[in-house]
């Protein structure tokens, strides 16, 4: 039997697919940053303690810049780029200076320092993107700590330009951001998150 799906239906279920797909990027980052915390741990004897609301924000930068890392340096080990994620994670999302020099000096040691910085000026290029790509939507920060904890938005851009393709209305886009902010765990107000989701999607639509 052929089931006949109304557009409303049809534009509802692509809706649900995306949802999930959002739902997975962000546990996706999330468990990212958990991974590289504990292998550190293990592998190296160094602690770093963060919300774990923060998990998924701090995977999404620092996920791409391992991925990158991954596909650029086949000569560098999963220990390698684990010990250069980590003294990113550092440089970007702690004031721990003590800890940061700790591994900047493994990162010496074992003759890494070339490939953490060329992750570093990768780092900042991903960020000034983003930031550049949040402030053209004309929304300002005092800042650039709270710019920061916009960096769960990089492995979402593509989503949300599906999504931009979808006839969603105001309350559709509201539970796609509900979806967003319990990842987030009130890091970001649900207001603010839905004001830079529906920028976004207005964006890619003009």
């Amino acid at each position: 039997m052929d089931i006949i799906l109304t557009e409303s239906q049809y534009i509802n279920i692509l809706k649900e697919s995306k949802e999930n797909e959002i739902e997975k990027k962000l546990s996706d980052s999330k468990n990212f940053t958990k991974k590289i915390l504990k292998d550190s741990k293990k592998q190296f004897g160094i602690d770093f303690v963060f919300l774990g609301t923060w998990g998924s924000i701090i995977g999404g930068f620092v996920g791409p810049i391992s991925k990158y890392m991954e596909g650029k340096y086949s000569n560098l080990s999963e220990t390698d780029i684990t010990l250069i994620s980590f003294g990113i994670i550092l440089t970007f999302f702690s004031s721990n200076k003590e800890k940061l020099n700790k591994v900047l000096q493994l990162i010496k040691e074992k003759k890494l320092i070339t490939f953490f910085d060329r992750a570093l000026d990768k780092s900042y290029e991903l960020r000034e993107a983003l930031f550049d790509f949040i402030e053209s939507l004309n929304i300002t920060f005092s800042k650039v700590s709270s710019m920061i904890s916009y960096t769960f938005l990089v492995p979402l851009v593509p989503l949300l330009k599906d999504i931009s393709d979808l006839s969603l209305n105001e309350k559709q886009l509201e539970l796609i951001t509900l979806g967003v902010s319990h990842y987030l765990g009130g890091i970001i107000a649900s207001q603010s998150l839905f004001l830079i989701i529906q920028k976004i999607i207005k964006r890619f639509r003009s």
